[in-house]
């Protein structure tokens, strides 16, 4: 019915525009003729009144808490265990809604608490002072090294600057040594005690054996106890005897023994003494010498070595050894910190209250830090986000009010405010286009879903008072705007009559609201203006912004 009733007064409406047009065809018939192809032109007088000037924009509706949700703290790509919800579903703060498997995360997490350990261990041993146990064994080890270094250069002196005259006296000491050894050799080897001896224990020996025999014999022929008693007292003489000779052979063969090794011991030493004595008149061994040398020069390396690291324990840790130690565990804190969150990241958990909108994925999906898993929103609290673009959104600002209806309830219609002005639009096709967001109030008991579209006009200003042409009457030319005024003489009548072309007039524009513009500068109140509609500047006017009323009728129709 208001579709119907809408239609009669369009109709109505573009009646009045034509018989508009054949009136002022037919009076100006003169006017007509300079502007042989105007196929409509109408005289009209600035008035004085008020504006509000209004923006129409389409947008949609959302939530003003929503989340697109990924496992963003993880890394690489893992199989999805398990997806706990669906779409449709209601869901609360801290609510797993998916999983997936945490065994690499927590091995990953225990690495990095094992590298920190050993880093702050690192930095531990650098920053405590050294106790006094381990002073003292720093300044044995320099003492150590000092006489190791003395010893090293005492050797390479006596390689340097040999003893002769010590070298000299070595070498007739140990002939003198050789010669007596052989002397006591030579008196072992042609000696008789010793072969006396054995003799003698040998003769001893077989006596007692004789003896022995005897009591043994008497044995057979007599039964008395005593002879067995006798028997046992001769046995143990033989065994003494026997014993004694082992001995007395032994003795003798190892003094011996130990005469020839010392005669042979003297003459390696007797050897070695003209050995370097040869060497020492010779200017030395030159291999030994180098070796000398490399030995002092390794000594007064550690000896250096042993002192410095006793300096180091007194003076403290070297201030950028610890920097870098404290950098080392201040990364490692870093990583525990990252390996905590990739692990506690292997469950998607809802960041707010609110309903589960759409699921992308399912259970045993391979999904990594980028892949979209659930879709979530607050439905509870809704907002407008219009589409403004680049061409008006300078009219647009926070707190400016506006009316919203939407498509799937067009009878009704809602008031919002504008929450903010964005700073950065995008690219849509040839435009630039900003996404505005509107408070939305009054909607609370309507079934809206995210995503209906949402009619939007704005209030983008207000003014009484001002002087006021219709908006087809501007003309855009050299950066500006322009009005065609008539070239009238005064009549007989109220009404005037156009005797020459229309003239130009610059203008400076204020607020519009389609229909009729605020003129800021260049017209005063009861000034005329030609409003006209040709076939070669229609094209323009439509180009420049003028076809707002046509637009307001198609608007008042039910169109957007």
């Amino acid at each position: 019915m208001k579709k119907a009733w809408r239609f009669v007064l369009l109709v109505l409406v573009l009646g009045v525009l034509a018989g508009a047009y054949w009136y002022y065809d037919n009076r100006v018939a003169s006017a007509s003729t300079a502007t042989s192809e105007a196929s409509l032109t109408q005289v009209v007088t600035v008035e004085q009144g008020s504006l509000n000037a209004t923006l129409s924009v389409v947008g949609s509706l959302e939530a003003v808490q929503s989340a697109d949700l990924t496992f963003e703290e993880t890394s690489g790509t893992a199989q999805l265990l398990s997806l706990e919800v669906q779409a449709g579903e209601t869901v609360t703060a801290g609510q797993v809604l998916a999983t997936i498997d945490p065994a690499p995360y927590q091995q990953a997490l225990d690495q990095a608490k094992n590298d920190l350990e050993t880093a702050e261990g690192v930095l531990a041993d650098l920053t405590t002072p050294p106790t006094g146990l381990e002073i003292a064994k720093a300044d044995v080890a320099v003492a150590a090294a000092q006489v190791d270094l003395e010893s090293a250069q005492a050797a390479l002196e006596d390689l340097e600057n040999p003893d002769l005259a010590e070298l000299e006296a070595t070498v007739t000491d140990a002939r003198v040594a050789l010669a007596q050894s052989k002397v006591d050799l030579l008196a072992l080897e042609q000696a008789s005690t010793a072969e006396n001896k054995i003799a003698a224990l040998r003769e001893a020996d077989a006596k007692v054996y004789a003896v022995y025999l005897d009591w043994a014999n008497k044995i057979h022929s007599e039964t008395d106890q005593e002879y067995h008693d006798q028997l046992m007292l001769v046995y143990n003489k033989i065994m003494d005897a026997q014993d004694a000779l082992v001995t007395a052979e032994a003795e003798a063969r190892v003094s011996l023994l130990k005469a020839q090794i010392t005669v042979r011991n003297r003459e390696q030493a007797l050897a070695a003494a003209q050995e370097a004595l040869v060497e020492a008149r010779a200017g030395g061994d030159k291999l030994g010498l180098a070796q000398a040398k490399l030995a002092v020069r390794r000594a007064e390396v550690a000896l250096e070595a042993a002192q410095e690291d006793r300096a180091d324990l007194e003076a403290g840790a070297d201030a950028t050894e610890v920097a870098a130690a404290q950098a080392e565990v201040d990364k490692g804190k870093l990583a525990v910190s990252d390996a905590e969150a990739a692990l506690a990241g292997t469950e998607l958990v809802a960041p707010f209250d609110g309903t589960i909108l759409e699921t992308h994925v399912s259970a045993g999906d391979a999904v990594g830090p980028s892949t979209l898993a659930v879709t979530l929103a607050n439905l509870k609290s809704m907002q407008v986000v219009a589409s403004v673009d680049e061409t008006t959104i300078r009219e647009v600002s926070a707190g400016q009010k506006a009316s919203i209806s939407f498509d799937a309830y067009p009878d009704q219609t809602f008031e919002g405010e504008v929450l903010s002005v964005p700073l950065q639009g995008t690219l849509q096709g040839d435009v630039t286009v900003y996404e505005v967001p509107l408070s939305l109030s009054g909607a609370e008991e309507l079934d809206l879903l995210v995503g209906m579209t949402a009619n939007v006009e704005i209030e983008v200003g207000q003014v009484s008072d001002a002087l006021l042409v219709p908006t087809l009457a501007l003309v855009k030319a050299n950066g500006g705007y322009q009005v065609l005024v008539p070239n009238t003489t005064d009549a007989a009548s109220d009404e005037q009559a156009v005797t020459g072309d229309p003239e130009t007039v610059p203008v400076q524009i204020g607020l519009s609201n389609g229909t009729y513009t605020q003129i800021v500068k260049g017209l005063n109140a009861g000034d005329q203006v030609i409003v006209q509609l040709d076939s070669t500047s229609s094209t323009g006017n439509f180009q420049n912004g003028n076809s707002s009323v046509f637009s307001s009728i198609f608007r008042f129709m039910g169109g957007r």
